[in-house]
């Protein structure tokens, strides 16, 4: 997996907001108005919950995978669309992958933990 730097906006764009960005090709404003009223919907006052984003990758087409707890650096996947939420300590970053290529502000994530991984179904 290779690297590319990714960060479209100037505001104050969290990693959530910049994943959806890239993964669905949506602006800012339609990414984080779709995340505050699912947070709504479903009861949370952030769309920083764990279940919130999770709900927007499942509306969106995306079926979660779980495994073995492993480094993001030695990740192998098949060409294709993910998200990845990733953790050190405690610290969580969710970042996008397509085709092999993350995509991301910087490249601090390589040494994380995965937790979870989003693939999107064709």
């Amino acid at each position: 997996m290779k690297f590319q730097e990714y960060n479209p906006v100037i505001q104050n764009c969290d990693c959530i907001i910049r994943t959806f960005m890239k993964l669905l090709d949506k602006t800012y404003l339609n990414v984080k108005e779709d995340l505050l009223s699912l947070a709504s919907t479903l009861g949370y006052d952030s769309y920083q919950e764990t279940e919130v984003f999770e709900k927007y990758f499942e509306k969106n087409g995306f079926t979660k995978i779980e495994g073995e707890p492993i480094f993001v650096n030695d990740l192998s996947f098949d060409s294709g669309t993910y998200g990845i939420l990733c953790y050190n300590d405690d610290q969580y970053h969710l970042f996008p992958v397509i085709d092999h290529t993350a995509y991301d502000e910087s490249d601090y994530f390589w040494k994380m933990s995965v937790e979870t991984l989003y693939r999107l179904e064709k």
